[in-house]
């Protein structure tokens, strides 16, 4: 019986050696971005999967169409996206997904950092120009870039300022990347008619036909000038929330909008970006220093209301 009893011991403290070292080697993730539907399977059921939680490589994600969920592998310097939709673990994801994006070290820290920031965390749809604190890697020369990029392409041609310049069908928008987007209704999940009825409910989906993730958000301009920024800001100007993978279509459905004003114009300005701006200075009138531009996306769409 003891020599029973002591085999029994053994493959017990052999089995849980082995769990323990599984569980040793299981890679761990930062979760940076979720856009549209995610979950995770936390043992008993579905919860929702935001930005900042942990994940490892057997975590079982819940992937819902035209959604995203990026990942930092810090030990690596790696990011990861994932867009597949259906229920995979997070190997099987990575083992799907294309090459990862490398970061260095001091940015990755950077990145998680601002990331967990008190200042990440607060949205809003701005009505006036918000600072973002300054920084060594996302300093304010990055946003200037922006509006000079707007000022180039939108009073290339006329005197007047980029906002009455960008509501002219005819002034012509020129992109340095692929991207477009469309509005789509609340109640259909189709695209809204150019011509939209009032109190249409509709929210954004975005297509990133580049290799590289864009920052995105939408301007929407109605014909007396007044401005509405689509998707909300953090203060932080981590821009996290409004990562888009690379090839790939992602729908802002938590960010629904209204068509509020009967008869009213509206054109809807797309702006993409490789490095984290802050969308909001987009609120202020648009004026640029003359100075060096940034790559970026553009493109535009006109609505009329009822």
């Amino acid at each position: 019986m003891d020599n029973k009893k002591n085999h029994s011991i053994k493959a017990s403290l052999i089995i849980l050696m082995l769990t323990i070292g599984l569980c040793a080697q299981a890679a761990s993730y930062v979760v940076y971005s979720v856009v549209g539907d995610v979950k995770i399977f936390d043992g008993k059921k579905n919860v929702t999967l935001t930005a900042r939680k942990s994940v490892t490589d057997m975590s079982k994600l819940i992937i819902d169409a035209e959604s995203a969920v990026t990942v930092l592998d810090e030990v690596h310097s790696k990011m990861y996206s994932f867009t597949t939709p259906g229920t995979n673990t997070v190997k099987q994801l990575i083992a799907k997904a294309k090459a990862p994006k490398n970061l260095s070290k001091q940015y990755l820290s950077y990145m998680v950092k601002q990331l967990f920031s008190k200042e990440s965390k607060n949205l809003s749809h701005p009505s006036t120009y918000m600072q973002a604190t300054a920084t060594s890697y996302r300093a304010t020369s990055k946003d200037s870039f922006l509006l000079n990029k707007l000022e180039a392409i939108f009073m290339k041609r006329s005197g007047n300022s980029v906002e009455s310049s960008l509501i002219q069908p005819q002034t012509k928008v020129e992109s340095d990347l692929d991207v477009r987007f469309e509005l789509i209704s609340c109640a259909t999940g189709l695209p809204v008619d150019r011509n939209v009825d009032v109190a249409t409910s509709c929210y954004i989906r975005v297509t990133n036909s580049t290799d590289d993730p864009l920052y995105v958000n939408v301007l929407d301009v109605d014909a007396n000038g007044n401005k509405y920024l689509v998707l909300p800001v953090d203060e932080a100007a981590t821009c996290s929330h409004l990562f888009v993978p690379g090839n790939s279509t992602v729908s802002f459905k938590a960010e629904p909008f209204e068509f509020s004003e009967p008869k009213s114009k509206e054109t809807f300005l797309l702006i993409a970006t490789e490095e984290p701006v802050d969308f909001s200075i987009l609120m202020n009138p648009i004026r640029g220093n003359g100075g060096s531009t940034m790559k970026s996306g553009i493109y535009r769409m006109f609505y009329e209301t009822k």
